[in-house]
Parts: structure tokens; C-alpha cells; sequence
């Protein structure tokens, strides 16, 4: 099965694919590159953080979507898992095209994080485009590092070196991008309403981050879990409980769904 959803994998990667997502990092980068002539930063993990805290805390449900699931909503509208019955079951069908989203959309968010990472501490530099004036925050060349380890969740990790802090966040981003596209594909099967099957996740990650704040339940917001810049730094497990809110919901899910995959005909 994971050969087959491998496969699934590499279709979907085509030339207008990856065309898009090149742009979507481009212009966040871009973005951050234009505002940033206005500020005047700390370091290049300022500008990492910078380029993240953008739009992207806002629209990522809908980005996840948007990789894999929005095309499979498309197909199940258009009765293609019909034509599949002859091959495999629709079940197994669904199931390799549940594990290509997964793995599509884990990927594509951990190349656009990495690459964000990447140009704000290898590339910028070189380019000398963002202001930087670390003495403003009363940061010298002898204590900067140890504040990088203090500044945000999840900046604890850099402490064992940026290769492995910019792996395991971009990971950690990766990871729960394909948890909410996954919800989104499981409700694609369940809702008969597609626009609300796609965009659900979303509602509830902006609801849910705006009731938590108001409630000053700021360290457990769906956004800080991912993007945890405009707060103070928190234990790193604090940012699994939303995830493990988000994996029990996508558990859930599939346990409800499987006597319904089982029945071909109900699911088209």
C-alpha cells in the first residue's frame, strides 16, 4: 500500500504543482524581506521567526487543504473512486490516497519551513537585507546565543545546534499540517457538503485560538502550538496538546468512517 500511495504521491508533484509552491515561498519570504525594512531586528532567528509570523499562522488550515485534499474532494464529487472498483477496492483506495496526503502535505510544509529557515540564516546574510541591531535589545556577542535558547517555544532545540532545531521544527510543522489535511480528507467522505468539509478545520482552528486567548489560555492556541512567536516560551510539551487534540479528533474519524469505507456504495 505504500507503494501505491507513493505512487499517488508523484502524480500529484507535477510542473503547475510545484510551480505554485515555489511562489507561495517566494512571496512569503518576499513579504518578510518588505517589512522588515521598517524594524530592526535581533538575528537571523528574529528574521526566521519574522517570515513565519506573517500570514501564515492565519491561512495555514487552509494551505494544508489545499496541497492534497481539495483535489480529492474533486474527485469523490466527480464519482471517480467509481472507476476504481475494478482495480481495488474502494477501501484500499482510500486508504493509499489517506497516506498521499499525509505524506504530500507533511512534506511540502516541511521544505517551505525548512527554506524559510535557510534563507534567514545562510542566505540573508549574504545579502545584507534586513536591519539588525542587537544591542538595541541589549544583546551582546557573548549572550545573544543564550537568549536564542529562551525567546520562543521550541528554541530550547538550539541549544543542540540550528541543524537540529530547523530539522525537528520544520518537522513538527510538517506533522501536524498533515493532521488537519487529513481531517479535512476524512470529512470530504463524511459531509455531503464539500466547501464545509474543507473549510471546518479552519473555522475551528480560528475559533479555538480566539476563545483561548480571550480566556488567557494563550500557551494551548492552535496557532502558538505551530507558530509561537508572539509569546513567551513555554515547555515544548505544552505544544502537544493541541496536537494530540487534533490526532485523537483524526483517530476518531477514521473509527467512524471504516464500517462506512467498508460499504462501497455509500461512499459515492
Amino acid at each position: 500500500m505504500l507503494k501505491e500511495a507513493m505512487q499517488e504521491v508523484r502524480s500529484k508533484i507535477t510542473p503547475k504543482f510545484l510551480i505554485l509552491s515555489l511562489l507561495l515561498i517566494v512571496a512569503i519570504i518576499s513579504s518578510a524581506v518588505y517589512r522588515s525594512q521598517n524594524y530592526e531586528l535581533r538575528d537571523g532567528l528574529n528574521f526566521f521567526t519574522f517570515t513565519l509570523d506573517g500570514t501564515l499562522p492565519i491561512s495555514f488550515p487552509i494551505i494544508t487543504v489545499l496541497v492534497y485534499a481539495a483535489s480529492f474532494s474533486e474527485e469523490v464529487h466527480h464519482r471517480f473512486l467509481t472507476y476504481t472498483r475494478m482495480r481495488r477496492p474502494i477501501i484500499e483506495t482510500i486508504y493509499i490516497k489517506l497516506i498521499a496526503n499525509v505524506i504530500l502535505t507533511c512534506l511540502f510544509f516541511f521544505i517551505l519551513v525548512y527554506v524559510c529557515f535557510t534563507f534567514a540564516y545562510y542566505i540573508e546574510p549574504l545579502l545584507g537585507i534586513a536591519k539588525y541591531d542587537p544591542e538595541g535589545y541589549g544583546l551582546t556577542q557573548e549572550n545573544i546565543a543564550a537568549d536564542t535558547y529562551t525567546r520562543h517555544t521550541f528554541t530550547q532545540l538550539l541549544r543542540y545546534g540550528t541543524f537540529t532545531y530547523s530539522i525537528l521544527y520544520s518537522l513538527w510543522v510538517g506533522i501536524n499540517a498533515a493532521v488537519y489535511s487529513a481531517i479535512s480528507f476524512c470529512l470530504v467522505i463524511l459531509l455531503k457538503n464539500r466547501f464545509l468539509a474543507l473549510s471546518l478545520p479552519y473555522i475551528t482552528y480560528i475559533v479555538v485560538t480566539l476563545s483561548f486567548a480571550s480566556l488567557g489560555l494563550n500557551t494551548y492556541r492552535p496557532t502558538y502550538a505551530l507558530f509561537p512567536f508572539d509569546y513567551m516560551q513555554s515547555p515544548i510539551w505544552t505544544a502537544c496538546v493541541p496536537f494530540l487534540v487534533l490526532a485523537g479528533t483524526l483517530a476518531l474519524l477514521i473509527l467512524y468512517l471504516r464500517p462506512t469505507l467498508s460499504k462501497a456504495d455509500s461512499l459515492i
